[in-house]
């Protein structure tokens, strides 16, 4: 197949640009096409070669005339298949032939208005498609994302200024969003649009490489809880009136503030438990695994599949007790009564509630926006260096992943890891929760 090569596990298109044009252009036009599969790749690459031969025609001032009656006054004319053929210089597949120009110029045809592949809808499903396997959450965040953009700016995409991006990130700025919020809303729009310089239809990436100015105000960071605030928590009604809110997932409620606390896992990490997650070692006692084996659970980073002995003070709040319970009641899933949110995560409702809960006067009245769930990760990395335990042990206890390269090397044993759990010394008593 002409217009393909393959490199690093990747079709790239590539087609050279006429001699003429190369000080506009370049001396050659290469396009990653993201995916290992030739049936995919194939018709992507025959589209963009005729749109880059339409864009050289244009820039080479031989548009053939197309009545503007028939495809308005912004359509982009294409070559003859004659034309095509006649200015054509391409780069051959390696190992291929020559293009196949009547494939090209068929092709072509079809392709009579370029502007309406730029449209942000188009683009959208452009970028969609090149990877199906994106998050839905990823997904949503995109639409949302050109949705507040289209409320600032209303100019179509070839018509869009790098001054049209950078007002649109002061905008957001000026509301107080916070930077990286910002960072992520402009990020989506300028993958949106190199989808469409990739992809032929648009000149430029006027969003590329446009840089977020430094906050004011220093951006909320997480911090650990007081003292305080873990005795309010786990003095709350929850322990001590067996409160159970639906939105809490029953007595999940209970216990995922309680392994968060004496494991630093992430939420989404123990809301996904199995039962069969917790088990008990000969040699090193009860353990919490983390990992993805099931179709339904997920890690943040591959260095977040581990094993995590459980803490003393755990155990003795019952909880190899509960999961006994649960076992015994033939669930799959350690928390079965948390539900799942609109991108399937179990732990999202209830960190929902939960922030609610810390914030409530029936609840905690904690007020501080830094105090989240988050920060029981926080609490616990605090505590295993007042435990002065080696950053690699906590690291792998967390599920944290170090760039020194040494780091890359090897598994941390069991052992250690048992160590450094003993050694942590919570700053209260963890209440008895009774099943």
């Amino acid at each position: 197949m002409s217009y393909l090569t393959f490199h690093h596990n990747s079709f790239y298109f590539q087609i050279r640009v006429p001699t003429a044009l190369a000080a506009t252009f370049g001396p050659i036009i290469r396009i990653n096409l993201q995916t290992s599969d030739r049936a995919t790749a194939r018709p992507i690459a025959l589209r963009l070669a005729s749109d880059w031969l339409s864009r050289f025609d244009v820039a080479r001032g031989q548009v053939l005339a197309i009545p503007a009656a028939t495809y308005g006054p912004s359509a982009v004319a294409i070559p003859s298949p004659t034309h095509a053929a006649s200015m054509m210089e391409v780069v051959p597949y390696v190992g291929g032939a020559a293009p196949d120009c009547t494939e090209l110029a068929t092709s072509g045809r079809s392709t009579t208005r370029i502007a309406e592949r730029a449209t942000d809808s188009a683009l959208f499903d452009t970028w969609k498609s090149i990877d199906r396997g994106r998050e839905p959450s990823t997904v949503r965040e995109m639409q949302a994302s050109i949705r507040e953009f289209r409320r600032f700016c209303k100019a179509p995409a070839p018509e869009l200024s790098r001054q049209d991006v950078a007002g649109f990130r002061d905008h957001l700025l000026g509301k107080g969003q916070a930077r990286a919020t910002v960072s992520k809303k402009v990020g989506f729009i300028s993958t949106l649009l190199q989808v469409g310089f990739d992809a032929g239809v648009l000149p430029q990436n006027v969003a590329r490489g446009l840089k977020i100015p430094r906050a004011k105000v220093p951006t909320l960071v997480r911090r650990v809880f007081t003292t305080d605030e873990l005795k309010r928590i786990f003095g709350s009604e929850v322990y001590t009136r067996q409160y159970r809110p639906i939105a809490g997932g029953g007595e999940a409620c209970a216990w995922l503030p309680m392994i968060a606390l004496v494991t630093g896992a992430r939420l989404e990490e123990i809301a996904q438990l199995r039962t069969d997650d917790i088990r008990i070692d000969a040699a090193h006692g009860p353990l919490m695994r983390i990992t993805d084996e099931d179709p339904d659970q997920h890690l943040k980073t591959d260095g977040s599949r581990r094993m995590v002995p459980l803490h003393a003070d755990a155990v003795r709040a019952g909880f190899l007790d509960y999961v006994d319970a649960v076992r015994d009641a033939r669930q799959k899933w350690l928390f079965p009564d948390l539900e799942r949110d609109h991108d399937g995560r179990r732990g999202g409702n209830f960190g929902k509630w939960f922030g609610r809960y810390l914030r409530s006067r029936r609840g905690l009245g904690i007020s501080d926006p830094r105090v989240v769930f988050h920060c029981f990760r926080h609490t616990f990395k605090t505590l295993c260096r007042a435990a002065l335990i080696p950053e690699d042990v906590h690291d792998a206890l967390t599920g944290h992943v170090s760039s020194s390269v040494s780091r890359k090397y090897g598994e941390m044993p069991l052992g250690p890891l048992v160590a450094a759990i003993a050694a942590v010394k919570l700053p209260i008593a963890l209440p008895r929760v009774d099943v």
